[in-house]
């Protein structure tokens, strides 16, 4: 089977940590034909081999030139399923094509994307994606419902492939130099500064307001590069001694990265809204235990090896950082809990199951065409 995988967001955050992961255990597997659209002067998940190729792309996957782009590729190369790994799909469709949609965050929690216009388009990307896949992808069973909640055309397309971090937890972890090392230096909390609203980074600072008395050498480090002013105004109300403890870290490496989680007390995760929730998963991957908020996919994600508090609520999600801090015993058991169960999310798996998807939406073309012809042949008989 030749499959053409739509790698052109490969250098994107989340998107891009799916499309690495994925393509990379796909290629593992070498029952494949893999050809990989890269963006142009972007390295591909996996180098040129026997069964793996790369076609460079001139345009990126939004709009109708990538769709177009995406499209002749497709014909060119002679490929027996598309892979859309995002919801930028070709145009137009000649085959068997499988869709990946991540999440409909823009659509369910509207202040991430502001621009009214912007929502309609990409409404209507994502209602293109499910009308002209045979077969789509998605992250957990609340980007599921989720999405036949909004576009019930997808009814009867969708499968759940989880996502993983075992690439992520199993790479070199790298020493922290400069600030990160003071930073790291004394006792903190990890979690992740992306300030859009549905990350809810506020709860987190108001707990982390509510936690700090009773530690006085605790810090919070906030993953990311922060946004012009943004403690500033967050943390007004707080005490100057805790607001010098809050800390974006600014951008970090992969090594870093590991290093960070390695090293935290806790990770916490108060995000509303998430397709799937890979921060949690890593961290729980590297023996940290966890705290997040108990909304949308992340309670299929930690199961019961974290714990969850109300989204949006600052002093329970207070109130469970301490409980980890003050317990070694629950301390212990989270970490080891949390190993145990991020190792059920490989991307072998995901891999494996994503193949069977494949199967399945060339099999329905394969089938197509007699069944037409018997629908005509019935049609004249009456």
């Amino acid at each position: 089977m030749r499959v053409l995988l739509d790698c052109r967001m490969a250098a994107w955050a989340g998107v891009g940590r799916y499309t690495r992961g994925l393509v990379r255990a796909l290629a593992a597997r070498g029952d494949l034909e893999l050809v990989q659209v890269c963006a142009a002067g972007e390295r591909p998940p996996v180098a040129r081999g026997d069964k793996v190729d790369v076609c460079p792309a001139t345009h990126q996957p939004f709009g109708v030139r990538g769709a177009l782009e995406l499209g002749r590729a497709a014909v060119r190369l002679r490929a027996d399923v598309v892979h859309s790994l995002h919801f930028p799909t070709p145009a137009p469709v000649r085959g068997p094509l499988v869709v990946t949609l991540h999440d409909l965050t823009p659509l369910l929690v509207p202040d991430v994307m502001p621009s009214a216009a912007r929502r309609v388009v990409y409404r209507r990307w994502n209602a293109r994606a499910v009308r002209v896949a045979d077969q789509i992808l998605v992250p957990s069973r609340a980007t599921e419902a989720d999405i036949e909640r909004l576009f019930p055309a997808a009814h009867g397309k969708l499968a759940v492939t989880a996502e993983a971090a075992d690439d992520f937890s199993s790479g070199p972890i790298g020493p922290l130099t400069g600030v990160l090392a003071r930073l790291a230096a004394t006792p903190y909390v990890l979690s992740m500064g992306n300030a859009k609203p549905h990350k809810d980074v506020p709860t987190l600072l108001r707990a982390f307001v509510h936690l700090a008395p009773a530690w006085p050498d605790l810090r919070l480090l906030l993953v990311g590069a922060e946004p012009p002013g943004y403690l500033g105004t967050a943390l007004a109300g707080a005490p100057p001694d805790v607001r010098a403890r809050v800390t974006f870290t600014g951008a970090v490496t992969d090594l870093e990265l590991r290093r960070l989680y390695s090293g935290a007390l806790a990770f916490a995760f108060p995000s509303r809204c998430e397709g799937f929730g890979l921060p949690p998963l890593e961290a729980m991957a590297l023996g940290v235990p966890v705290v997040c908020a108990d909304a949308a996919s992340l309670p299929e994600v930690v199961g019961d090896a974290a714990l969850l508090f109300p989204a949006g609520d600052a002093a329970a999600l207070a109130a469970a950082l301490s409980r980890v801090l003050d317990d070694p015993a629950l301390h212990e058991r989270l970490s080891q809990a949390g190993r145990e169960r991020a190792a059920q999310f490989t991307w072998e798996r995901t891999a494996a199951a994503t193949v069977a998807v494949y199967r399945e939406a060339l099999q329905l073309h394969t089938e197509l065409p007699g069944a037409l012809h018997q629908a005509s042949g019935a049609s004249s008989q009456a």
